[in-house]
C-alpha cells in the first residue's frame, strides 16, 4: 500500500445530526458521521459536482472513531399546515459537542486535494444537516499520515456487524460512553434514471468510551499506527 496515504480529521461540532431515514415523525440520528456523509463533506469542501462526488466515493475508504459521544438531546416541533389541519409533532435527535476522528485513505493526489480543500473550502464544511458546521477539535486537526495494512482484534473504530456477532466484548474506559449498538450505515449510492439515487447500506456496530475486543483479528488500515476498520 505504498501509494496510499491517510487523512485524519478531528472535529468537534457544536451539534451534530445524521438522520436515520426510517420515520418522518422521528428524526433519529446516527451517533457518528456515516461514510456517505463524511465523504460528502470532503466533496463540498472541494467544490465537486454530483458526478465527481460519485467518483470520490469509489476512491476513498473511510473509518471513524467516536472519541466523545457528546450529550444526546432532543428538539420537538410541530408542523402547521392550515388552521383546520392537525398538528404533526416531530422529534429530532441531536448530539451536543461530540468529538469524531475521521479517517480517509486513498491515493496521494486525492488525499492532498482533500486536505487542502478543508484548509480553504469552496463551500462551508458541515456534517449531517446544514446546521452542523464542523469545528476543529484542536488547532492541528488535519493530519496526512502513512497508511499500512494490518490485522487487529482490539479496535476503537466502527466494526462490521458480522465480525462483532462472531464474538466480541466491550471494554469500558470512560464515564461518557455509548454501549455497542448495530446500525445500517449508508456506504454508497445507486443511481437510476427518473428515481434519483438510493442508498446502499452496510450493518456496523458503533460505540464510544472504550474499545471492542473481537474474537478474531480482522483486516484493518493502520493510520500512523492507529488500527481502523475502513469501509
Amino acid at each position: 500500500m505504498s501509494d496510499v496515504l491517510g487523512l485524519i480529521v478531528e472535529v468537534r461540532p457544536l451539534q451534530a445530526h445524521f438522520r436515520i431515514p426510517y420515520n418522518s415523525l422521528l428524526l433519529d440520528s446516527y451517533p457518528f458521521p456515516p461514510r456517505t456523509t463524511a465523504i460528502g463533506m470532503l466533496a463540498g469542501a472541494m467544490g465537486l459536482p454530483e458526478e465527481a462526488f460519485r467518483e470520490l466515493l469509489k476512491k476513498l475508504r473511510y473509518g471513524v472513531i467516536i472519541a466523545d459521544p457528546g450529550s444526546r438531546v432532543e428538539e420537538k416541533a410541530a408542523i402547521f399546515k392550515s388552521p383546520n389541519s392537525p398538528l404533526y409533532p416531530i422529534t429530532k435527535t441531536l448530539f451536543h459537542m461530540p468529538t469524531y476522528r475521521l479517517f480517509f485513505a486513498g491515493d496521494e493526489g486525492t488525499i492532498e486535494k482533500a486536505h487542502d480543500a478543508l484548509l480553504d473550502p469552496v463551500f462551508v464544511p458541515y456534517l449531517g444537516d446544514s446546521e452542523s458546521i464542523i469545528y476543529p477539535a484542536r488547532r492541528e486537526y488535519l493530519h496526512i499520515v502513512e497508511v499500512e495494512g494490518g490485522q487487529e482484534s482490539k479496535l476503537r473504530s466502527l466494526v462490521p456487524s458480522e465480525e462483532y456477532a462472531s464474538g466480541a466484548r466491550f471494554i469500558l474506559l470512560k464515564r461518557n460512553n455509548l454501549f455497542p449498538r448495530e446500525y445500517q450505515m449508508p456506504v454508497d449510492f445507486t443511481y437510476s434514471r427518473g428515481k434519483g439515487r438510493r442508498a446502499i447500506y452496510q450493518n456496523v456496530v458503533a460505540f464510544a468510551g472504550g474499545y471492542i475486543e473481537l474474537a478474531n483479528p480482522i483486516d484493518v488500515l493502520l493510520f500512523a499506527g492507529e488500527p481502523v476498520f475502513a469501509f
